[in-house]
């Protein structure tokens, strides 16, 4: 009877536990993933710190990752997806390890794009490819990383355009666009009317009148010429070659180079093989 009674207690215990205990989760940084388990503790650490300080300076969402199987995609289009499941931004880079297609990889989305070139693109993979292909993975990532943080503090936006590789469409930044001919007109019959308004008032208050007085100049007025001669003693004349600036094709500035993913989200950026 005593161990039956035992029992019945150890049991209505676990239940009232079972049913008063509050789940707890993992808390899982995605910034930040080894799918493939490449990385030190250390170095995922390190890796997180680094990222939190680029996203507290850009304000963009900031990814770096690593993955062993792909599920069948290409490293881009994996990268890609990755980003758009677990984003919060519409901004943002994600800079990846593909262990499945031998890839590294860079992507960038939004604001980020104008400043993800394809000359920083390359950069940011020639930054990471002696890196990966010496098995240092997260040295790699770590150089990929900085390549991203230079893009931010040297590119000008507002002198970069797009290339939409799907429609052959040129796409400028919102702040580096012209001036349109109706944007023109508005704004000079805003002056105009600003101006003539303040006019106006003058002209109420003190109460001007044209032609009301005038200045007899001819009478009051004086003029006093003076001679002066200037002697050229010698000239010298230089000639420099000006170079021609050459132009990319876009109207100035740098080109990234784009297309939309399968997920509809538009990013630049690329791949390359170690």
């Amino acid at each position: 009877m005593r161990i039956g009674k035992r029992c019945l207690i150890i049991i209505a215990a676990l239940l009232l536990a079972g049913i008063f205990a509050v789940p707890v989760q993992a808390e899982v940084n995605m910034q930040m993933t080894d799918q493939a388990g490449l990385l030190s503790d250390e170095e995922t650490k390190d890796m997180g710190s680094r990222i939190e300080e680029l996203e507290g300076s850009t304000g963009w969402d900031i990814m770096a990752m690593t993955t062993g199987d792909a599920e069948g995609q290409d490293a881009t289009a994996y990268a890609e997806a990755w980003f758009d499941k677990y984003t919060t931004k519409d901004d943002g880079v994600i800079c990846a390890i593909d262990m499945d297609n031998r890839e590294i990889v860079v992507r960038a989305f939004g604001e980020a794009m104008y400043y993800i070139t394809d000359n920083r693109t390359d950069k940011i993979l020639d930054a990471g490819y002696d890196e990966v292909s010496n098995e240092q993975y997260g040295a790699a990532l770590q150089a990929m990383l900085g390549e991203v943080e230079d893009a931010y503090l040297s590119e000008d936006p507002d002198k970069n355009h797009l290339y939409d590789e799907d429609t052959g469409e040129i796409i400028r930044h919102p702040r580096g666009r012209s001036i349109t001919l109706s944007e023109i007109l508005i704004a000079l019959g805003v002056a105009l009317l600003a101006g003539g308004g303040t006019a106006g008032v003058i002209f109420r208050r003190y109460r001007l009148k044209f032609g009301g007085y005038q200045y007899p100049i001819e009478k009051n007025g004086s003029v006093r010429l003076t001679a002066k001669e200037d002697k050229l003693v010698n000239s010298f004349v230089t000639h420099r070659h000006i170079p021609k600036q050459q132009s990319s094709g876009g109207g100035g500035g740098s080109r990234s180079t784009v297309h939309t993913g399968s997920g509809g989200r538009m990013s630049s950026g690329g791949s390359r093989k170690f």
